[in-house]
């Protein structure tokens, strides 16, 4: 009996901590979310390069966040105010829901900006100012910068699993990391689904190799029939098109590496 009761008390106490975190982070603010990020960049190796950018909240605050370059004895220099910047850089555009999954873990930014066509809806999005002009190498760089500024701690880790994705091209999703020459991702493919059916997104200008992790994806290279199967890798050259789906009545897996020149 006195080891049941032992049980039992540490079970409530438990639970009892569960409900106070839970309640603990439902009570931060959203500057208060930003200023962490901000803290944990000073650490960042990465925040040794300059770099300017605002953070708006949609509907709510908005934010300038100045990565000096400068070390000092607390780390890198990283300077939070509020209201956009005055000269033209790029903004990060959240809804207040989609920053607050992100403090939780619950989603990654780089899936959360994630889109198969410019025009689609993400609940985060990189938005230029006027006078501000980017090109490939700048959203390269930015994304690059997402991810660094965004993934906390040291080594940075991105957790990927069902209820951690998003949905594009067809299927479920949690980006990696990009940076310029490489995109990497993982994705999900549920019975029924068709990834990359629609013709404007089946033929890329760089090359891509697909990792099956689990279970069978049907797809066609070029016209082809291939069948991707666990412990296999698939190779998908540039300006290959390519389309896949899934007859089974699993779920399949899969990483996505795109790599080279305009990846």
């Amino acid at each position: 009996m006195k080891t049941l009761r032992t049980i039992l008390s540490l079970l409530i106490c438990t639970l009892f901590s569960q409900l106070i975190f839970s309640q603990s982070v439902a009570q931060i603010d959203t500057e208060e979310i930003i200023t962490s990020y901000v803290e944990d960049f000073k650490n960042d190796r990465f925040a040794s390069e300059p770099m300017i950018f605002g953070l708006e909240v949609v509907n709510h605050e908005s934010w300038t966040i100045h990565v000096t370059g400068n070390k000092t004895e607390a780390g890198w220099e990283v300077v939070l105010k509020e209201g956009l910047p005055t000269l033209p850089t790029f903004i990060y555009s959240v809804e207040k829901e989609t920053l607050r999954a992100i403090f939780n873990g619950e989603l990654n930014a780089l899936t959360a900006q994630g889109k198969a066509f410019a025009g689609d809806y993400a609940p985060m999005n990189v938005k230029e100012m006027e006078g501000f002009e980017s090109d490939m190498d700048m959203d390269s760089k930015i994304n690059a910068f997402s991810f660094h500024f965004w993934t906390r701690g040291f080594p940075e880790i991105v957790p990927f699993a069902d209820g951690l994705t998003r949905k594009a091209h067809g299927s479920n999703f949690v980006v990696f990391y990009y940076q310029k020459g490489l995109r990497t991702a993982w994705y999900r493919v549920l019975p029924e689904e068709k990834v990359r059916h629609d013709p404007r997104e089946q033929a890329m200008p760089f090359p891509m190799l697909i990792v099956a992790i689990k279970g069978v994806t049907e797809g066609e290279v070029d016209g082809k029939r291939v069948s991707l199967t666990e412990g296999n890798t698939v190779f998908i050259p540039p300006f290959a098109a390519h389309k896949w789906w899934n007859e089974t009545n699993e779920a399949s897996e899969a990483i996505l590496i795109m790599f080279g020149e305009g990846a």
